[in-house]
């Protein structure tokens, strides 16, 4: 199964960044296509697509986490403390 990764030209000179279809076992294969070079898979990163109707900035963050659970906590002691 061939997949799209994101990959860069390891030539001084060219250093251009591209896409291509490619399968996970033949990404080393894959040349340039500006100067027919040598290339590296770059890791690549989920999107969220806006046509979804998902809005990215509406994820919680780790530290928005940690502070719910912060306030969960402190939540409990104080009616521990209040029985």
């Amino acid at each position: 199964m061939r997949r799209l990764f994101d990959f860069q030209c390891l030539e001084p000179d060219c250093s251009e960044q591209f896409e291509e279809l490619a399968k996970y076992e033949e990404t080393g294969d894959v040349k340039c296509p500006s100067c027919n070079g040598p290339t590296r898979r770059l890791i690549g990163s989920f999107t969220i697509d806006p046509k979804l109707g998902l809005d990215p900035a509406s994820y919680p963050t780790m530290g928005d986490k940690w502070a719910r659970i912060r306030r969960q906590r402190a939540k409990i002691e104080r009616s521990r403390s209040n029985d």
